[in-house]
């Protein structure tokens, strides 16, 4: 009995050091935010069989500062340079939506997972007519870790970006 229980411990102690989020999110999304954003991630990565991505507050803090300077911009939809201060290649994933009453943050990825019914399973750059790319950032099976910043446009729309390392979407590759 004694080590069933000291079993059990031991794999609760791991799995929840293992989905801890960080008080500082590193952008203005709420922990509880963080979770539920993670979570969703990480249920699509394990569809296809994909490690889990744990959460980066350097890239939260990336992907917070692009999200500010698109809501300062009217939220006009532009991907950012991709690299963060040490130069180091990111991935991106950009959602607007038109109120920020009806939209939030898990919506970004929802959005996002919808693309799968139009990836085909083949390399990067052979899905012609075909948005998929977000779908493949969020299950590319070399990308380790995520950090999403959300902002809110002027009139009243939500803006959510995603960063990603390392990045995905490498053509003539597959993600997973």
């Amino acid at each position: 009995m004694r080590i069933l229980l000291m079993i059990s411990l031991v794999f609760y102690f791991f799995n929840a050091a293992a989905q801890s989020i960080p008080a500082n999110t590193g952008s203005k999304f709420k922990a509880s935010e963080v979770k539920i954003f993670l979570d969703h991630h990480n249920k699509v990565r394990a569809q296809v069989g994909v490690g889990k991505l744990t959460w980066s507050s350097s890239l939260s803090n990336y992907a917070q500062s692009w999200a500010n300077e698109l809501a300062d911009k009217k939220c006009k939809m532009k991907h950012s340079e991709c690299r963060d201060e040490t130069g180091r290649v990111l991935g991106e994933n950009i959602f607007w939506g038109s109120s920020s009453e009806f939209y939030g943050t898990l919506d970004a990825s929802k959005s996002w997972y919808r693309e799968k019914a139009d990836y085909n399973g083949k390399p990067i750059g052979e899905n012609r007519g075909k948005m998929v790319g977000h779908y493949t950032q969020m299950v590319w099976r070399y990308t380790r870790e995520v950090g999403a910043g959300v902002a809110y446009c002027p009139g009243g729309g939500i803006i959510v970006v995603a960063s990603y390392h390392p990045a995905g979407n490498i053509v003539g590759s597959v993600p997973y």
